[in-house]
């Protein structure tokens, strides 16, 4: 078996010249001049357009570009009733935001009722050619996303009962999944970092999330140097790891350390960075990387999702992917 493409999950909403310009499409809707089902009909137009890219590009895994949600919190805000969405905050690093999670008071409110994720998996699957994946935000995000208004409390809710939550609500959204047919399941950690004093209780939450899922089971770690903290993803029950080689180079020759038995998918291409990286120096780092994990047991992909890039140097990075491949 050669090596393997995928994507972290996230892509550009906005195409070059105007055309598939998503926000522009919400715009008009929120002022009354598309209708939901004329808005609908844009959003499938667009998601078709990102899988078929990533099929172009010859990538064996795929995703839907997370097209439909707002942020990484968004999907789990529409399954989970009382879950609400406050003001913006930076998104780690970067230059776009999310919005903050504001639990009702007492914390007795919320209740999963309904995997929209799976309506968009269903909805992505009729027109792709290839296998999809489904992301979630993890555990230790939802917490860090967490605020709590000024003036309310919630009693006996201590960071890790939050963890543990969110955990359940989670772990209720991935079995909605799996029932509706969901092969491959990610959970995206960027919260996972050194230094964290709830990691360890975190990784404990993502084996609870997935215990007994048949799905192959991801995690993807991006954002942070997670050299320092292998050996605690090493205690990830899960399938396949996505770990974020440009920002913590370092990993690719720590691999052994992790004593993995799974698979990895090692992010090499920076998704928040226009500029193209020389196929040959990827394809050595991969060669690298396969002393320790051989190659059937590899993939290749972006460090993180592609959003942070104009539509024109992501499809760049894609087609990357597939030079790459084709270079091992």
């Amino acid at each position: 078996m050669s090596i393997r493409t995928t994507v972290v999950g996230s892509y550009p909403k906005v195409i070059e010249g105007g055309a598939d310009n998503l926000p522009g499409t919400i715009d008009r809707w929120q002022r009354q001049i598309l209708s939901g089902q004329q808005l609908d009909e844009e959003i499938q137009k667009v998601i078709r357009r990102v899988i078929g890219e990533q099929e172009q590009a010859g990538l064996d895994l795929v995703t839907d570009g997370q097209i439909r949600w707002e942020d990484l919190a968004h999907p789990l805000t529409r399954s989970v009733r009382g879950l609400n969405r406050g003001a913006l905050r930076r998104f780690f690093d970067n230059n776009v935001y999310y919005r903050r999670l504001e639990l009702p008071e007492g914390n007795g409110g919320l209740q999963w009722q309904k995997s929209s994720v799976a309506e968009e998996f269903q909805s992505a699957s009729r027109v792709a050619r290839r296998p999809v994946k489904v992301a979630l935000p993890g555990p230790l995000t939802l917490v860090v996303f967490t605020e709590i208004p000024q003036g309310q409390t919630l009693e006996g809710l201590t960071p890790s009962g939050l963890l543990s939550l969110y955990a359940d609500l989670l772990r209720q959204e991935v079995q909605a999944l799996e029932k509706a047919g969901v092969k491959e399941i990610q959970i995206d950690e960027p919260a996972f970092k050194a230094g964290e004093p709830l990691l360890d209780a975190a990784v404990e939450s993502v084996n609870r999330i997935f215990e007994g899922v048949k799905a192959r089971r991801w995690v993807a770690c991006y954002f942070h140097d997670l050299s320092p903290i292998l050996p605690a993803l090493g205690r990830l029950r899960v399938d396949l790891l996505s770990l974020d080689l440009v920002t913590g180079p370092k990993v690719a020759d720590r691999l052994k350390e992790l004593k993995w038995d799974g698979e990895i998918a090692l992010g090499l291409l920076d998704g928040r960075n226009t500029k193209l990286e020389p196929a040959e120096e990827i394809v050595s780092q991969v060669k690298r990387a396969a002393a320790a994990i051989p190659l059937n047991r590899l993939w290749v992909s972006p460090n993180c999702g592609l959003e942070f890039l104009p539509h024109e140097a992501a499809v760049k990075k894609l087609n990357l992917l597939q030079e790459i491949k084709e270079g091992i």
